[in-house]
């Protein structure tokens, strides 16, 4: 098949598909499987770090593993029955029977990865800007390559999103996510007994802390090589964003922080703010090696779809993580756009059907974020 021949059918499309994370590997195996031709383009010279630890890892994530045969969902997950919320002194306020099930991003990622074929994940590879007219991607060494769609999986800070709609910007929400990742082997018993087995909250003044045990790097699921991820949902309290933000190289950053960059003042002040924590929250954020932070923000677009160029994922929409939807929508997006090519007479008539739902989809869902944080923060 010619690189720039343009294929009208639905069957046997040629995708090329900018962003090799999750969104993008969804999509890629979906299609594959389906009987398309897709192509993978990543910036990233080799394989992607893990950006955020635990997933909560919804139904239909679970399903995609089974379905496309990559892993046996219960291999690489950890599971709470209890969702538990603590007091300020550490005592359990309330519990009440539900489960939950998780994953981590490094487990997840990997396995997806091993699913599509190397061949067509091209590494050290940057899509620079889209023509959505003729589905025609240009690549950062100056090449063009056409097809018959594009897909941009690029996450919530995509280029092709500020070309398609330069007038989309994020809404910041006035809180962060300060988080962190512990391996199990390294904590107190009574810290791992706490956890296991449990979704555990606490909600103070203007802030709000949660933990749950992940697999380990490698998908580790055996009680002492998992990990435990928490995630604190922090207000300013009169604190600079700009110096919170400010890595160790001086670099200001827009969206987050990651390990290992946080600058020394910055994560000393956010231990001794753990102070105002449960004990066991507390003890949970000292022995993390590496904290980390992410600004907390809204986005929305108007259409999912410009001709043949396509938004996945939280290229699209960035909800906030109250949701716990963000990976569970970029695989949605992928079956729900290979089941409308499967069921619409021509390309376009699919993508149009696949743009109305999902748009609707992802509006609903950053609406219902919204709502979620500002209940749980106290926020006006």
């Amino acid at each position: 098949m010619s690189q720039d021949q343009s294929h009208q059918s639905v069957s046997g499309l040629d995708v090329l598909i900018s962003g090799g994370s999750m969104g993008g590997l969804f999509t890629g195996i979906s299609l594959a499987r389906s009987g398309h031709y897709p192509t993978i383009y990543e910036r990233s010279a080799g394989a992607l770090k893990s950006r955020g630890g635990g997933i909560v890892a919804q139904q239909n994530i679970r399903r995609f593993l089974s379905d496309h045969g990559i892993v046996d969902p219960e291999a690489i997950t950890t599971r709470s029955h209890e969702r538990r919320f603590l007091t300020e002194s550490g005592d359990v306020e309330r519990a009440v029977s539900e489960t939950m099930v998780f994953t981590s991003w490094d487990a997840l990622y990997r396995q997806l990865r091993d699913a599509f074929p190397d061949e067509r994940y091209r590494t050290g590879t940057a899509v620079t800007g889209v023509t959505p007219e003729t589905a025609t991607v240009t690549i950062d060494d100056g090449t063009e390559r056409t097809a018959d769609v594009v897909v941009a999986a690029e996450g919530g800070q995509s280029t092709t999103r500020a070309q398609l709609h330069p007038s989309v910007e994020p809404e910041f929400a006035s809180y962060v996510a300060w988080r962190g990742v512990v391996d199990e082997a390294g904590l107190p018993a009574a810290c791992v007994e706490t956890f296991d087995e449990t979704f555990t909250f606490y909600q103070g003044a203007d802030q709000l802390v949660l933990a749950y045990f992940i697999p380990g790097p490698d998908g580790e699921t055996a009680p002492g090589s998992r990990r435990l991820n928490w995630v604190w949902y922090d207000t300013f309290d009169g604190r600079d964003r700009r110096a919170i933000f400010t890595d160790t190289s001086d670099t200001e950053r827009r969206f987050s922080v990651p390990p290992g960059r946080l600058r020394d003042p910055i994560r000393h002040r956010q231990r001794e703010r753990a102070a105002t924590l449960p004990p066991v929250f507390e003890t949970l954020v000292n022995e993390t090696p590496d904290l980390f932070v992410q600004a907390i923000y809204d986005l929305t677009v108007p259409k999912m779809v410009t001709d043949r160029a396509c938004l996945l994922g939280d290229g699209a929409f960035v909800a906030r993580p109250h949701t716990a939807a963000g990976t569970a929508k970029a695989a949605g997006d992928a079956t729900a756009l290979v089941d409308a090519l499967a069921s619409h007479g021509s390309v376009d008539d699919a993508l149009a059907a696949w743009s109305r739902t999902r748009t609707e989809y992802g509006t609903t869902l950053v609406a219902r974020g919204k709502q979620m944080g500002d209940v749980r923060l106290n926020l006006d």
